[in-house]
């Protein structure tokens, strides 16, 4: 077991030294994951865009115009055709931008998406479960899902935003191709006012039974139709209402929540572990306001929590790293300690550096990262233990400057 320890350890070092190698913290994950729902939404996509180019590449320039009326009657045959990936397909590629960016709407649509796309594509387009386009959709969904931490970030704008224009793009979508394909329902839809009332009644779920589908592409206009509108509609009210809700609930729940703090001048523990513990209480017991950064779920009190990885850059600002007055780097991996230093001189962070170190071979490494302070109790330890026993005179002020390597420089 001691043996496991120490190479899961090993392990964890060599890929945190790979990932700060590499910048992951600047492009990985959202930048390949924004990429292959892009693709995913191409594929979508695809056959439609081939329709279109075989039937209108061969034709003269007079007739291009009345090929691209939007009430053309060839229109349904190229356009709707291959609905409803088609429509899902666009609304990838919206999408794969706010993934980019990391935004939590846009990962949750995406999952959304490559679901219905996946699920479209074996129950209506007929491909087997183990063709290419369906292992690539599960491929990306299974990446998605194992990814929902990197995606995280989300305001009340953007998700209002994107909410009102995915919405329009929708509406807009069932208004034009209940026009286009008005000749398939029953009675016919003639005019805007028809298909207007069509789509509202038609994306709630509603259904009178007013006007029906006949024809074999209506009917799949109207199954697209049904299932892209629940999938925005579930997408948007998580983007809106969510965090209207959120912070109510969590009051409701914990009454005594700690409201958030002002993050100018505060201190911020990064790591866990009985040193990580004992600091942020004592800072509390002065009145200092903590901030802590841990993957772990931990009880640190009335201080503050940010939930990630200390060495990334995204979640050291999340924390205030670039206002605070001291960041310390607790964790029991005097690696990962290291790296969070590393990361703060990256950001060109100016508040107080101090760095713990567990074991005496990582001390000048630790060193070579230049925090300004260094804190080694478990090295300090043995050497006062050593000097007492073999009866060593002990001065105070050397003892200090021992525990706190003050202003640590490059060996």
């Amino acid at each position: 077991m001691p043996r496991l320890r120490a190479g899961l350890a090993a392990l964890r070092r060599l890929l945190l030294r790979l990932y700060r190698k590499m910048r992951l913290d600047l492009w990985f994950p959202q930048i390949p994951l924004g990429l292959a729902v892009g693709a995913a939404g191409m594929i979508a996509l695809q056959p439609a865009i081939r329709r279109y180019l075989s039937e209108y590449l061969h034709l003269q320039l007079s007739g291009l115009f009345d090929a691209l009326h939007p009430l053309d009657a060839k229109v349904p045959a190229l356009i709707l055709q291959g609905v409803p990936s088609t429509i899902i397909g666009v609304l990838q590629i919206f999408v794969a931008v706010g993934l980019l960016l990391r935004s939590r709407l846009a990962w949750i649509a995406a999952l959304l998406m490559a679901l219905a796309q996946g699920a479209l594509a074996i129950g209506y387009s007929h491909e087997a479960w183990y063709s290419p386009p369906v292992l690539y959709i599960g491929t990306v969904f299974i990446i998605l899902s194992a990814a929902g931490r990197s995606f995280q970030r989300s305001s009340l704008a953007a998700g209002t935003l994107f909410a009102v224009a995915a919405t329009l793009l929708l509406i807009t979508y069932g208004v034009l191709g209940s026009l286009i394909l008005g000749q398939g329902f029953a009675p016919p839809i003639l005019d805007i006012q028809q298909a207007a009332y069509f789509t509202i009644v038609t994306m709630s779920t509603v259904g009178y039974g007013d006007i029906l589908p006949k024809s074999d592409e209506a009917r799949l206009f109207v199954m697209s139709l049904i299932v892209v509108g629940i999938t925005v509609f579930v997408t948007s009210l998580s983007a809106v209402v969510g965090p209207l809700v959120q912070g109510r609930l969590s009051r409701i729940i914990d009454p005594h929540q700690r409201k958030r703090m002002k993050r100018v001048n505060h201190y911020i523990i990064a790591g866990s572990g009985a040193l990580a513990h004992n600091t942020a209480r004592e800072l509390l017991a002065r009145d200092k306001a903590v901030v802590v950064i841990t993957d772990e779920d931990e009880d640190f009190g009335a201080a503050e929590m940010v939930h990630g990885d200390a060495t990334e850059l995204d979640v050291l600002r999340r924390a205030g790293a670039e206002t605070a007055h001291a960041v310390l780097a607790l964790s029991p991996d005097d690696a990962e300690n290291a790296f969070v230093i590393l990361a703060l001189r990256e950001m060109g962070c100016e508040a107080k550096k101090v760095a713990a170190v567990s074991s005496r071979k990582n001390l000048e490494r630790v060193r070579r990262v230049q925090p300004d302070m260094i804190l080694a109790p478990n090295v300090f330890g043995g050497e006062v233990l050593a000097m007492a026993l073999t009866e060593e005179k002990i001065d105070g002020n050397t003892l200090v400057e021992r525990l706190l390597d003050v202003g640590a420089r490059p060996a």
